[in-house]
């Protein structure tokens, strides 16, 4: 298959997570990915719950790990916890960077997805802290927002056979990622970054507060200190 494709260099991009997963200083204190595996197994003699914190690395290419930056472990977590059930681009063997170029898209995404979570295993009513991640990536994406990819089943609500077939095309082909359209907020695009290393900086920015009652996430509020 044959992509049109778009490059973006430092594009800003917002991914929110729950804010009860610390930042893994492993990936932050390596200087170079070559290092990763020697400085780990050095480590996780004296941390035995070290390999359940970094998760499995081992599926990420060298050339394409990202290590030594402030924060980096956020995006590394992406490639190393990976949802064993996949997800619209990625599935259960590898791990994919999903993010939106504006902050309430990756709202909307996240608050879909944790209602899911969250009604399967009937949750009762609480608050869940989140927090934004900020990141800065280089790369070539394919672009699936053209009229015929947004009419395919790329864009199928909750089946994800077409859009992983089409990943796994991309991906096998060292495509750096997709550019499609949110399927949970129309018209707004999103990145799934198949490389940690396109991105170039992270920072931690804005927390906030989902409100789920039981039933549905009915309120997400931004947490400021005072």
């Amino acid at each position: 298959m044959q992509y049109s494709m778009k490059s973006f260099s430092e594009q800003l991009c917002f991914r929110l997570i729950p804010s009860k997963y610390p930042p893994i200083n492993l990936y932050e204190d390596v200087a170079n990915p070559e290092q990763l595996e020697a400085i780990f197994a050095v480590e996780a003699i004296t941390n035995p719950r070290l390999a359940e914190e970094v998760g499995d690395f081992s599926g990420i290419p060298v050339s394409d790990r990202l290590v030594g930056i402030p924060h980096c472990s956020y995006v590394m977590a992406a490639f190393t916890h990976i949802n064993p059930d996949g997800s619209r681009f990625n599935t259960a063997d590898y791990g994919v960077y999903y993010a939106a170029p504006d902050i309430n898209t990756a709202i909307k995404e996240t608050v879909y997805h944790l209602e899911r979570l969250m009604g399967y295993t009937k949750e009762p009513a609480q608050d869940i802290q989140m927090r934004c991640i900020d990141a800065w990536f280089n790369g070539e994406l394919a672009d699936l927002t053209d009229q015929g990819s947004l009419d395919s089943e790329v864009y199928h609500p909750t089946n994800y056979t077409h859009s992983q077939a089409v990943a796994n095309d991309i991906k096998g082909k060292k495509g750096d990622g997709i550019l499609y359209q949110s399927v949970r907020h129309q018209g707004y695009d999103c990145y799934a970054l198949f490389k940690p290393n396109l991105v170039s900086k992270v920072c931690q920015s804005k927390h906030f507060s989902y409100k789920w009652n039981g039933a549905s996430v009915n309120a997400v509020l931004e947490i400021s200190l005072v």
